[in-house]
C-alpha cells in the first residue's frame, strides 16, 4: 500500500465499502449502450471529485512545514484580572509615585499661549518657594496628523472602558505613535519588531514593574500607546492603546501661582470671549463648577455636554466672529466632510465678563 493510501485510511478508517461502490458506479457508467462507443462525462466528474476530496482531506489533516507560516488563532489575552488589579492599585493610590522634582528643569512661564492651560494639581519643588503647576499644551490639527512623539509626557482623561484603564491623575509617556506596530505579550513589548529601549523602560526594570496587556496591532491614524510615566515600585502597569481625543495634552512647562499670568488662576483680568469660553469648559472638566456657573448667561443646559473634553481639546478648530460689541459666535470648523460644526454664543454682561448663552 502506498504512503498516501495508508495515511488516507488512517484518517478515514476502513473505506473499502465506499471504494467498492464507487468502482461499481464507475463501471456501470463505463459500460456503453449497444452499438454506441461514447465516453460519458460522468466518469471524469466522479474521478475528479474523488481525487479532490482525498487531496483536501489529506492537506487539512496532515500539515506541511512549508504551509506553517500562518499559524492561525492563538490563545487570547484576558484583561479582566489585570484590570481588577490595576483598578485596585489606583483606588488605594498605590499605582503611581509622582516625582514632581523631575519637572524642575522645565521653564516657568510668565504667560500662557492660547493652547496652553494649567494643570489643576499643585506641588512644591525642592529648594524653591511657591506653588507650581505643570503647563499642558493642547495640539493643533490633532485629528489630521500625528501630534505626539515617543518620549512625550502627557496628561489624559480617565478612561476605564478601554482595553486597560488610564487615569487623569497620572502622567503617561508616549511609547508608540500612529503607524507603529505594537506587540505586547507576556509583559514583553516590541515596537516595529524591536524591543523598546528608553529611560522609562530601564526604570520599569529597576522598579520591578510589569506591563500588562495583549496586543499585536498597527496603530491607526489617531492612536497612541501609553504607559505610566511614574510607576510605583513592584506594581503592574497598563500598556494602553489610547485615542488622541482621550489625551489632554503634553507637559511643556511650569506655572507658578504668584508669577504666572493665567485665567486659570482667577477672573481678575479682562479676557477675550474665547478665553472665557475656554475657562467655562476647563471648570466643567477639571473644576468644581463654581467658575463656569458665573460664566453662564442662562439656565439652559450646555449643549453637547457629552463632548466637553473634546471641545476643550479642539481649541485650534475654533473660529470667533463678533456679531456686535456684546455678542460673539464661536464656531468649531473641522474642514472635513460628514463632520458637523458646533456653534456657541457668548454675551458680554454689564461687568465686562463674557458669558455663555443661547
Amino acid at each position: 500500500m502506498d504512503p498516501f493510501k495508508k495515511q488516507l485510511d488512517e484518517m478515514m478508517g476502513d473505506t473499502r465499502l465506499q471504494e467498492s461502490r464507487i468502482k461499481q458506479r464507475v463501471k456501470s457508467e463505463l459500460t456503453p449502450p449497444a452499438r454506441k462507443q461514447k465516453r460519458s462525462w460522468h466518469v471524469q466528474l466522479v474521478t475528479a471529485a474523488v481525487a479532490a476530496v482525498a487531496v483536501f482531506l489529506f492537506m487539512t489533516a496532515v500539515p506541511f512545514t512549508q504551509n506553517s507560516g500562518n499559524e492561525g488563532r492563538g490563545a487570547p489575552y484576558d484583561p479582566l484580572d489585570d484590570l481588577a488589579e490595576i483598578a485596585t492599585l489606583q483606588k488605594k493610590k498605590q499605582l503611581s509615585t509622582i516625582d514632581y522634582d523631575s519637572f524642575a528643569q522645565l521653564p516657568v512661564l510668565e504667560q500662557l499661549s492660547d493652547l496652553q492651560y494649567v494643570d489643576k494639581e499643585t506641588f512644591t519643588l525642592a529648594g524653591k518657594k511657591g506653588l507650581y503647576h505643570t503647563v499642558i499644551e493642547r495640539q493643533e490639527n490633532l485629528f489630521d496628523e500625528a501630534v505626539y512623539e515617543a518620549g512625550d509626557v502627557v496628561r489624559t482623561m480617565t478612561n476605564t472602558s478601554s482595553h486597560l484603564p488610564i487615569y487623569e491623575n497620572a502622567y503617561y509617556e508616549v511609547v508608540a505613535v500612529p503607524g507603529d506596530r505594537v506587540v505586547l505579550q507576556d509583559g514583553k513589548l516590541t515596537v516595529n519588531g524591536k524591543p523598546v529601549r528608553s529611560e522609562l523602560k530601564e526604570l520599569y526594570e529597576e522598579n520591578g514593574n510589569t506591563i500588562a496587556g495583549g496586543y499585536d496591532q498597527l496603530l491607526n491614524a489617531r492612536e497612541y500607546f501609553l504607559v505610566n510615566h511614574f510607576p510605583a515600585e513592584n506594581t503592574m502597569q497598563a500598556g494602553t492603546i489610547t485615542a488622541v481625543h482621550k489625551i489632554y495634552g503634553e507637559v511643556v512647562a511650569l506655572a507658578e501661582q504668584s508669577t504666572t499670568a493665567s485665567i486659570y488662576f482667577g477672573l481678575e483680568n479682562d479676557y477675550s470671549p474665547e478665553q472665557y469660553f475656554d475657562l467655562y469648559l476647563y471648570d466643567q472638566i477639571f473644576g468644581d463648577g463654581s467658575i463656569s456657573e458665573r460664566l453662564t448667561a442662562s439656565d439652559i443646559p450646555f449643549p453637547h455636554s457629552n463632548r466637553l473634553g473634546e471641545l476643550f481639546l479642539e481649541a485650534s478648530y475654533r473660529n470667533v466672529t463678533y456679531l456686535s460689541e456684546s455678542e460673539v459666535e464661536i464656531r468649531y470648523q473641522y474642514d472635513r466632510e460628514s463632520v458637523g460644526e458646533y456653534v456657541f454664543k457668548m454675551y458680554k454682561n454689564p461687568t465686562g465678563i463674557w458669558q455663555w448663552g443661547m
